[in-house]
């Protein structure tokens, strides 16, 4: 189905309205309305050239027919069993069989629980699952992942050292991947309207995930508990005192007189590897 070519505002209301669907705040819906927004993602799609999506909730199954369009198979999740039914009776009529498998579930889980063979994740993101959901893409085996996010979390991604903004996410997310910030995008663009503006975010893979990196991971979530104070307390903190022992001079050299969200993303791994070569 050509939804691009179509007005997405229309097909949606049309959608809503044939099935009576009331939206359900507390799993953060809102479907997209707004054609730009459409185009882009798949603008995003395209130029990865995936084989295999997975498209973390389905909604009503509009974007999910749009990138059928692009790919040879999508398997998209829904954690609403009614919008799935929706969605299943939608994509039948518009999708041909063995395109489209609709699963109704949780999506941060089924990537956790180590999905495989897909190249590329989508995911018009509900705001209340959108930390999990980057923390499960980066520790997928999937290439890159297109998601339009809370514009207040995307510049979160790419924030600076130093800034408030600059966190534990900026740092896990930029270890694993490239960030490219896309277009910004109105409450309008989606309905229900949202109380925030909105972002499109292409995350490409620049580092694999392995069970090996977990230990890193429970290092910058210590010391990002207490990112305000100085790196060399922190670190001494998080490692229960064995700095001194562990390439203290290298790592000292590296944080001395720093405090802890002040560190660049490639310093916070020289000293995880650092203290991994003297473990």
């Amino acid at each position: 189905m050509q939804i691009r070519h179509q007005d997405l505002k229309e097909v949606t209301k049309h959608l809503l309205y044939l099935y009576g669907v009331k939206v359900k705040k507390r799993l953060s819906q809102h479907f997209i309305v707004d054609n730009r927004l459409l185009d882009e993602i798949l603008e995003h799609v395209t130029k990865l050239k995936p084989s295999r999506v997975v498209e973390i909730g389905t909604g009503l199954g509009v974007l999910t027919a749009s990138l059928s369009n692009l790919v040879r198979y999508v398997v998209t999740v829904e954690l609403d069993s009614r919008l799935a039914g929706i969605a299943r009776d939608f994509l039948s009529r518009e999708v041909g069989n063995g395109v489209v498998d609709v699963l109704v579930g949780d999506g941060v889980f089924l990537l956790r629980s180590g999905l495989r063979g897909f190249d590329v994740v989508v995911s018009n993101v509900p705001y209340s699952i959108t930390g999990p959901l980057i923390n499960s893409i980066i520790k997928s085996t999937c290439k890159a992942a297109i998601l339009t996010l809370q514009n207040e979390v995307a510049e979160r991604l790419i924030a600076l050292p130093g800034s408030r903004e600059y966190s534990r996410l900026t740092v896990m997310v930029n270890t694993f991947m490239d960030v490219e910030l896309g277009n910004i995008y109105p409450p309008t663009s989606f309905t229900p309207h949202p109380k925030v503006y909105s972002r499109v975010v292409v995350l490409k893979r620049s580092r694999a995930w392995s069970d090996e990196w977990r230990t890193y991971e429970d290092l910058i979530r210590c010391l990002f508990n207490q990112r305000r104070k100085l790196a060399r307390k922190v670190l001494r903190s998080c490692l229960k005192g064995s700095i001194n022992n562990l390439g203290a001079s290298k790592i000292i050299d590296l944080i001395e007189g720093r405090r802890v969200y002040q560190l660049r993303v490639e310093t916070l791994l020289n000293i995880y590897l650092t203290l991994r070569q003297n473990l």
